[in-house]
């Protein structure tokens, strides 16, 4: 317990969860905007790196402040804030990934142009390029017989049904869910 400076007040030290989780949510909804393809991206992602850079320096002033002030729990908690989705990246840009899947096959949004999907085909391919100069190609790939996963040579589909994709995503792709494959080149 650490005294307040007014008689009779007593201020007690104690966890605080509720800015973890905030900043988690945060960060699933940046991670998920940020993601989506367009050119506004290069704003979002430049409002963003600057947002970040200013609350991780506050928040680190508050740390300092509070542990000057014998408060090492509320500093500890201040300190999941910023610690939390670096630790939890992974499991953030999956649920992201997953959303913006839902977003693509559901409603259509979340892809530059149209998907390409040959005639009688179960290949299909979205765009999820992010439009920004020099950044990398990522597309979402629905291939119902899972080989775009194996190394090309034990494809026994023809090339010419996963329209170019097989070249540069074969064996290099990350399960996303279900038949859905994220490619990354």
């Amino acid at each position: 317990m650490v005294e307040d400076r007014k008689p009779g007040i007593v201020k007690i030290d104690r966890w605080i969860f509720w800015p973890t989780f905030a900043s988690l949510g945060v960060v699933l909804i940046l991670t998920l905007v940020c993601g989506l393809p367009g050119l506004w991206n290069l704003l979002t992602i430049t409002i963003l790196m600057l947002g970040c850079a200013v609350a991780g320096i506050v928040l680190l002033i508050v740390i300092g402040v509070l542990v000057a002030m014998s408060h090492l729990r509320r500093a500890a908690s201040v300190f999941l804030v910023l610690i939390g989705p670096v630790l939890l990246w992974s499991p953030i840009n999956w649920v992201a990934e997953c959303v913006h899947l839902g977003l693509t096959v559901g409603f259509g949004a979340g892809q530059l142009g149209s998907s390409s999907k040959p005639d009688g085909k179960d290949f299909e391919v979205f765009d999820w390029s992010v439009g920004l100069a020099g950044g990398p190609n990522t597309f979402l790939i629905h291939d119902k017989s899972d080989q775009i996963a194996l190394p090309m040579n034990q494809h026994t589909q023809p090339p010419e049904s996963e329209n170019g994709f097989g070249e540069d995503c074969a064996g290099k792709v990350s399960h996303l869910l279900g038949h859905y494959y994220v490619c990354t080149f």
